[in-house]
């Protein structure tokens, strides 16, 4: 499955999961839930205290153990993390008049000193430091540049499109306020020469089970 909608996103402190989408929630409630449904049927019935609890608590182990393959399935690989360690800037998109020399140049400055590249297409190639990314695109050298910055949390974005994008009169280009989701979170708008600014909520940009990462190469520059 390629993970263009996950359901649980990897804990930030600790082992484990957090459900980000609905879907996420819905399995979590339902494996709280059935062993609450579980006891008061078997009181409705009549049964024993002793055997209530006994099919109560004989239900926890088999759900926890669904729930955990379902977070497998619908989750990001789950790695024991404290905290997300990552720069302000997010990523820099580098437009190249020449897209193979451009991509085999910066593998021999990026590789070099320990990046890894995420993907190589026919319309981009990313790199990652675990933090960061450079986007490498076809285009002319002059094209406007991207600087992407890093927000906190979704609240971040929203203010800072009121008190800072609104206040001072400056035009999104992503409309009336940010865009997207859990995932990815973001307002777009122009600064001086025409550069793109972003600043963006995104977790797990820069890991390379994220959606944005998970992309099949199709484009060798070495050919």
């Amino acid at each position: 499955m390629k993970k263009n909608k996950l359901w649980f996103r990897r804990k930030t402190y600790g082992w484990g999961w957090t459900p980000i989408t609905w879907e996420g929630w819905l399995v979590t409630l339902v494996v709280v839930v059935i062993p609450i449904i579980i006891r008061l049927t078997a009181k409705a019935l009549d049964y024993e205290k002793s055997t209530q609890y006994f099919y109560t608590w004989a239900s926890v182990p088999i759900l926890l153990m669904g729930l955990i393959l379902i977070c497998f399935r619908y989750g990001e690989k789950p790695k024991w993390q404290w905290g997300v360690k990552r720069t302000k800037l997010s990523h820099v998109d580098i437009q190249v008049s020449n897209y193979k020399d451009g991509v085999r140049f910066y593998d021999l400055i990026l590789l070099s000193l320990g990046w890894e590249k995420l993907f190589s297409r026919m319309e981009q190639t990313a790199y990652t430091d675990g933090t960061l990314k450079i986007i490498v695109k076809p285009g002319q050298a002059m094209s406007p540049k991207q600087l992407s910055f890093y927000a906190e949390t979704k609240e971040v974005v929203d203010d800072f499109y009121r008190e800072v994008l609104q206040k001072n009169t400056i035009e999104s280009l992503t409309g009336k306020g940010a865009m997207g989701d859990n995932h990815y979170y973001s307002i777009q708008f122009k600064g001086p020469d025409n550069a793109i600014l972003e600043v963006m909520y995104s977790p797990f940009y820069c890991d390379k089970e994220f959606s944005f990462n998970n992309l099949e190469s199709d484009f060798d520059p070495y050919k």
